[in-house]
């Protein structure tokens, strides 16, 4: 081979690679994703408890009886714009984490039979705690609710009967 037919041939091979990288067809949909900004908890569709990290706020509690549990809760997130991130966009690599600050006043109960995204509070002594969530990827949070020591944290208010 001359060296205009290599030229050539190499010109070729890096066109189609460029080509390639760029086409819109080739790109993993289900890879790309809006940020959360907000997380929701809803129980039987209705919000209880959102935080919204670009403005840094968190609105209502969970409240729960001594002794028993909430029904199911289930967290949406949603993007800046307040469009839903579809589960299908938080592929398996993503799950839900919690951590409370007092497990002697309530505890996060999630069974096999609940979704990713779903899980029930269980009221143990009365008082308040704090509870932090954070959407892990792989090792690494995504998205956080305040710690349970901040101010905004979100609180579970657990109460000796229904008021």
């Amino acid at each position: 081979m001359n060296i205009s037919t290599k030229l050539i041939a190499l010109t070729f091979t890096v066109i189609l690679f460029f080509a390639g990288c760029s086409n819109p067809a080739s790109n993993d949909d289900h890879e790309e994703h809006s940020d959360p900004d907000t997380v929701e908890f809803l129980i039987n569709g209705d919000v209880i408890v959102s935080y919204t990290y670009s403005n840094e706020t968190t609105e209502g509690q969970f409240n729960v009886t001594i002794g028993e549990q909430t029904p199911l809760i289930t967290a949406e997130f949603k993007d800046a714009d307040g469009n839903e991130i579809h589960a299908e966009d938080l592929d398996d690599e993503y799950s839900l984490i919690w951590n409370i600050a007092n497990t002697d006043i309530a505890e996060v109960v999630h069974s096999n039979s609940d979704g990713r995204w779903e899980f029930r509070i269980t009221g143990k002594a009365a008082g308040e705690t704090a509870v932090k969530f954070t959407l892990d990827h792989n090792g690494h949070p995504d998205f956080q609710t305040p710690g349970t020591e901040q101010d905004d944290a979100i609180t579970i208010l657990i109460t000796e009967s229904n008021q």
